[in-house]
């Protein structure tokens, strides 16, 4: 039996940034199915700050005396949903409405059928007229700011753009390995956000740039900003741990260290440009990139449905944390949700097709209960991470998982003792756990042989089975040494609260 000792000694404060999603896609906000993915969202406290898209590709047009109008109509809807649920907003300025573009012809379709969700096509082109660009993010920031108040905007993030390192998103027929030349376009592009947000006001929380690929173009971006001593609180980027290729060869498998990795190569980046501190906010993240795709184009995707991912998501935090990799927040990227035909499709999402729960849902679900006091601990062992957390009410919530580096392992359960110091009293101790035993609708699913065409009974079943139930639940008494035992299974997720 392994001992975990825990003290009480706090090591450092930790503010929460792992539950926060990028929600895609944006105008399934305004759709029955959206909402009801970020009604739970919201009353499970799962995110406190959501990313979406202004897309203003539904509200610019252009008269025919050439001159830019607007329609705020379904950016409305949208937003006034998100506000009423009280969810900070990380808002990204995008897509180019085509009357502005310079060669409006130029479009992407980042999907799996081909199309956007509801039959839509992107402009990836440059802006013709960066002065346009510019009227734009102003008119489009006066209106939500006349809409929401400034003291509410003024909580949100501004992002300019969307990857305009990648050809999917901006400039298509660049190559990705002219990076002086993209670098040189999008910082034209952030000049005009800048300046048209700042028309409005210099209190907003203005950001890019949503980086994808390579620390050259942050890079030449930064100093360009600096150069022009153009507004910047803070930096975003992308951190994905290994994409469908990778995954089929070999050269790349499911590790979280991956993630982390991407994490310090963005703080490096930043300590170089700006020592006295600067915020960094990973607006997207994944075990894999590629949320369009699916088991049918890589069978390894099917971890996206199992209890590895959940486990991928509290090591990768722990991770974080223990290497002083933690970012201000990192947003899950959710997308494929309006592609799936079945369930446990292997698509990038929190809930199935017929709404079941998943386990990186409830994965999240934990993440919430966890303290900003993080706790100095000893008793380490091979495969298992342990975050002990502590608030100063004296609740204690100590995460721990159980796997192996790449998740391909099938090892034997592991048995310890949690030791917990300077705890006097009658305590009530609740565990919980995510693995192939509990809050698994898919491993149900698999063991009792259902099919795709599930019946209502069968969906109800699963449904019921994706809840979050205590695996433990008892009241103890303490002097002065709190022991609690504990069983992980592989890739197992544990979360012990008392």
């Amino acid at each position: 039996m392994h001992t975990i000792k825990i003290s009480d000694r706090v090591i450092k404060k930790q503010e929460n940034f792992w539950n926060n999603i990028h929600f895609h896609p944006t105008d399934a906000i305004e759709d029955d199915w959206g909402q009801r993915i970020l009604n739970e969202v919201a009353k499970d406290r799962v995110a406190d700050t959501v990313r979406m898209y202004a897309m203003l590709e539904d509200i610019v047009s252009m008269d025919e005396n050439g001159k830019l109008q607007y329609d705020f109509t379904e950016n409305d809807v949208r937003m006034d949903y998100m506000v009423e649920k009280g969810f900070q907003i990380l808002l990204s300025y995008n897509f180019m409405p085509p009357c502005i573009a310079r060669h409006p012809e130029e479009k992407s379709a980042a999907a799996k059928n081909k199309t956007r969700y509801k039959g839509k096509m992107i402009v990836v082109s440059p802006p013709k007229d960066y002065k346009a660009w510019e009227e734009i993010c102003y008119e489009y920031t006066k209106h939500i700011v006349e809409r929401y108040g400034l003291e509410t905007v003024k909580t949100w993030y501004l992002q300019c753009f969307n990857e305009p390192d990648l050809p999917g998103f901006f400039m298509k027929d660049v190559p990705v390995d002219q990076v002086e030349k993209r670098a040189a376009e999008y910082c034209k592009l952030y000049h005009g956000f800048a300046n048209g947000i700042g028309r409005v006001s210099k209190e907003l929380t203005i950001g890019g740039p949503a980086l994808a690929h390579t620390m050259e173009f942050l890079d030449r971006w930064i100093n360009y900003v600096k150069e022009n001593n153009l507004q910047l609180d803070y930096i975003c980027g992308h951190s994905y741990g290994t994409q469908v290729s990778a995954l089929k060869d070999g050269t790349r498998s499911f590790d979280t260290m991956n993630n982390v990795s991407r994490n310090i190569e963005y703080l490096d980046v930043v300590k170089k440009h700006y020592p006295e501190g600067m915020d960094i906010i990973i607006d997207e993240w994944g075990a894999s990139a590629q949320g369009f795709y699916n088991v049918e184009e890589c069978p390894a995707l099917l971890f996206r449905e199992t209890e590895k991912f959940a486990a991928y998501y509290g090591k990768m935090i722990t991770q974080c944390i223990e290497m002083n990799a933690a970012p201000k927040k990192m947003m899950i990227c959710l997308s494929g949700q309006h592609e799936m035909t079945v369930d446990f499709s292997g698509f990038r999402n929190f809930f199935t097709l017929n709404f079941i729960r998943k386990p990186i849902y409830n994965a999240y679900v934990l993440g919430r209960k966890m303290k900003e006091n993080v706790l100095e601990w000893d008793g380490k062992a091979d495969n298992l991470t342990v975050l002990p957390t502590m608030d100063d009410q004296g609740n204690h919530a100590v995460m721990l998982t159980y796997s192996s580096k790449n998740f391909d392992q099938d090892l034997p359960a592991f048995e310890g003792t949690l030791e917990i110091k300077n705890v006097q009293g009658n305590k009530h101790v609740t565990v919980w756990a995510i693995d192939a035993d509990h809050t698994n609708p898919y491993a149900v699913f698999m063991k009792k042989g259902y099919q795709p065409d599930m019946t209502k009974a069968q969906i109800q079943e699963l449904q019921e089975e994706g809840f979050m139930k205590p695996v433990e639940e008892y009241d103890c008494q303490a002097d002065g040494t709190l022991k609690i035992d504990v069983k992980l299974s592989n890739n197992g997720l544990m979360v012990v609260e008392f």
